[in-house]
């Protein structure tokens, strides 16, 4: 499953149906991402196990889609769920919405479930927003690309616009814990704001949906919220004096992303090891494949 950048969001959350809520916003799929593997033994109750880059961990999105996908199913399974990933959690890349996607994706299939992305895309839309982890990342990377989300809601009823750009572009993500997506999104202020500020910059980028205003309304979002941490504004302030135009911050996290050529990657590295540890940099692209069972 591909990971997921959102530049600019505007929150929907206020149906009473939660494969309703969502988000309108912008983003980008990329190439790092989540692998998922799946196996199932009948069992006289439910176990689930997950792990993530081999780590016992506590993961209520993924046994979210675990038990929604079982409500109507009459055996009860012994479930081990591996998630092998590049992308760190808690920093805003979409490793939520990644597993959530794999493991609808892997269950569906072992349980003669369909297996269309977009139907299983509903399940991991629902664990997400449930939870509080994502509001557009799943619709996102059912499509891949660089996407427009025009309307909230799950995959089949949210709406994506795709938005052109260049392929043989790379793009170097920077980021570690600090914000809390969950904490954000349920504050009424901070949600006002962003709420706000989303609504007149969305509105302009949907009369023209290309790659440039992307940019320009994705720095602005950040700055009129009032989102950017101090590390991030720097990061940003920097790459930009270095003729790195083409960034901003990625939502929600204490991150950053910048589109590069291959052959400047390596410069966009080095500034921004001057505020994340080398481990905290991943080197990537936008890909066009949205999630899919392999």
């Amino acid at each position: 499953m591909p990971g997921h950048i959102t530049g600019i969001f505007r929150i929907h959350d206020e149906a009473e149906n939660l494969l309703f809520r969502g988000s309108v916003g912008a983003g980008f799929s990329i190439a790092a991402g989540t692998l998922t593997t799946v196996r199932i033994s009948e069992s006289s109750s439910l176990k689930m196990r997950i792990v993530y880059n081999n780590e016992l961990i506590d993961a209520p999105v993924t046994s979210a889609v675990i038990l929604r996908l079982l409500e109507d199913h009459d055996t009860t399974f012994n479930i081990e769920i591996a998630h092998e990933s590049q992308l760190p959690i808690g920093i805003g890349f979409g490793a939520s919405g990644a597993g959530a996607l794999g493991t609808a994706l892997a269950l569906s299939s072992l349980i003669g479930n369909d297996t269309g992305v977009q139907t299983t895309g509903v399940h991991a839309h629902y664990a997400e927003v449930v939870n509080h982890t994502g509001l557009g990342d799943v619709i996102a990377q059912c499509h891949g690309g660089f996407e427009m989300r025009t309307k909230p809601g799950a995959p089949g009823i949210g709406e994506v616009v795709k938005i052109p750009y260049d392929h043989s572009k790379q793009v170097v993500l920077a980021g570690s814990p600090g914000l809390e997506t969950k904490e954000i999104l349920t504050n009424p202020e901070k949600r006002e704001r962003i709420n706000r500020v989303g609504d007149d910059l969305l509105e302009g980028l949907l009369a023209s949906p290309d790659f440039d205003n992307f940019i320009i309304a994705a720095r602005e979002f950040s700055r009129r919220t009032g989102l950017m941490t101090e590390r991030t504004e720097s990061a940003l302030l920097e790459l930009q004096s270095s003729g790195f135009k083409e960034c901003s911050m990625v939502m929600l996290g204490d991150s950053v992303f910048s589109f590069c050529s291959e052959s400047e990657s390596r410069s966009v590295v080095d500034i921004l090891t001057h505020f994340w540890t080398q481990d905290q940099i991943l080197v990537t692209s936008v890909t066009s494949d949205g999630g899919r069972l392999v």
